[in-house]
């Protein structure tokens, strides 16, 4: 399968994708004679893998003599959230030209499995072995970046390929990465940040902006105006911190973030995401459930992503939905509607006198995922232009979870990418990257009400 992470932009680079790397405290914004380079991240999955996680040391451009840095700080980047979706990694100003290939270094490979050997499963973590640490990339065709401009590239690591197994497919620890750099155009897809997460520093309200820090410490500008949607929260005046946000929308060339969407997260100083394990009781408004740590804010002793936490539900837990923007969150997600599979967020506060420490939510809010793997025969349902369903066997970590075809419904508001609509599933034999809401139906399944239809390599067989 195909891991994926995205660098966009020709002036700036953000160090942060899902996991803390070094980072500048301050806005980086772009000189007259500099222009901006923004990254984004996004993930596939490979069978077992809970995370992968790989520190980007360096990353240059070159024209064919000189050469120029991307990163002012090392960015360790963890995919395992980001199928479907794109994060920021990386905004910072290089200089204009024409370049016409990339270099990458590449360091500690960390790998979080679910170890099927044990009853029950469990989880285990390997710290790679690379066989190479630098990549060398020449673009089909060039990146050229204007003064004072904007631009991209997609950075795409091969999974299946890159991470090495033995007789019985179990991993061996060793990563032989098979890296694909492209260029990227500003209206590319690839191009939009779906996941920015961080803390609210300050606001300012005669500007339009605000200021959100990263769980590196590094700081952005994120501009807003009138068709920026807010959730959780009535506006902008309303913000005020200590917050935890959650943005997306597009970089600047003057180095800040024009923000499309801003959801407060929570009030508190603690937020953890990741993957609903089980909910307890089973039938019923949950009090507890096990998450599968994938992203914390800030650093918990005793809570550790890639691992599993018990998070606590109580009466008065707030629950919402993410970018739906309909006033009927409450009876499509609550306490008695999680399922297992569910990516969600949850803000509150973490009691570290347990062990392992517990966390405490005032608020759960469920967020869009992406999913791979292949239709299920004869499964594809039209009811009426993309209006219906299909099965999709999914791959990897949630292929286990599942244990059985899940269903995915389609509307004629579902965007399909490389694929012709719904009916044209029945001819699709390779795998698909399907992103949506996963919801609990009637009979306590999970039904994934799908935004995005993928096909398979859809990004890679576009024009540079």
């Amino acid at each position: 399968m195909r891991k994926l992470f995205t660098i966009l932009g020709i002036v700036s680079l953000t160090v942060w994708v899902t996991s803390c790397s070094g980072g500048n405290s301050q806005s980086q914004t772009a000189s007259p004679q500099s222009a901006m380079i923004f990254v984004t991240g996004g993930d596939a999955p490979l069978t077992s893998v809970l995370s992968f996680k790989i520190t980007i040391n360096t990353l240059a451009l070159s024209d064919g003599t000189n050469t120029v840095q991307v990163l002012t700080q090392p960015a360790t980047i963890e995919f395992s959230q980001l199928l479907g979706l794109r994060t920021l990694v990386a905004l910072n100003s290089v200089t204009p030209g024409t370049y016409k290939s990339a270099t990458a270094s590449l360091a500690s490979p960390v790998i979080s499995f679910l170890d099927l050997s044990t009853t029950p499963a469990s989880v285990g973590t390997i710290n790679g072995t690379l066989t190479s640490n630098t990549v060398n990339v020449t673009f089909r065709k060039p990146l050229t970046i204007d003064q004072s401009g904007l631009g991209g590239l997609n950075f795409h690591i091969d999974l299946r390929n890159s991470l090495q197994t033995d007789a019985n497919g179990q991993l061996t620890g060793v990563v032989s990465p098979q890296v694909k750099i492209r260029p990227l155009r500003i209206d590319d897809d690839d191009a939009h940040i779906d996941d920015l997460k961080g803390s609210l520093v300050s606001v300012n309200t005669t500007g339009n902006s605000f200021v959100l820090q990263r769980a590196n410490g590094r700081s952005f500008t994120i501009d807003v105006n009138s068709q920026t949607q807010f959730e959780g929260v009535s506006g902008l005046s309303a913000l005020a911190p200590p917050a935890i946000l959650d943005i997306s929308g597009k970089a600047q060339a003057d180095g800040s973030i024009l923000a499309d969407h801003v959801q407060l997260l929570t009030t508190d100083r603690a937020f953890l995401s990741g993957i609903v394990l089980n909910a307890t009781p089973p039938t019923g408004a949950a009090t507890s459930m096990t998450l599968l740590v994938r992203d914390e804010i800030p650093v918990f002793s005793g809570i550790n992503p890639g691992l599993p936490a018990t998070v606590k539900i109580a009466p008065s837990t707030e629950f919402d939905i993410a970018r739906f923007r309909l006033p009927v969150s409450s009876m499509l997600f609550s306490a008695s509607s999680l399922v297992l599979g569910q990516s969600i967020g949850v803000g509150g506060t973490v009691d570290t006198t347990t062990n392992p420490a517990s966390f405490a939510t005032k608020r759960i809010v469920l967020r869009p995922q992406g999913l791979q793997g292949k239709v299920n025969p004869n499964s594809v349902s039209v009811q009426s232009g993309n209006n219906g369903s299909f099965q999709l066997v999914a791959n990897g970590f949630f292929g286990f979870l599942f244990n059985a075809p899940l269903k995915v419904m389609t509307s004629d508001m579902t965007r399909f990418r490389g694929v012709n609509g719904l009916s044209g599933l029945n001819n699709v034999t390779g795998n698909l990257e399907v992103v949506g809401l996963l919801l609990k139906d009637a009979s306590g399944n999970p039904v994934l009400v799908a935004r995005v239809v993928q096909g398979e390599d859809e990004d890679e067989d576009e024009d540079d």
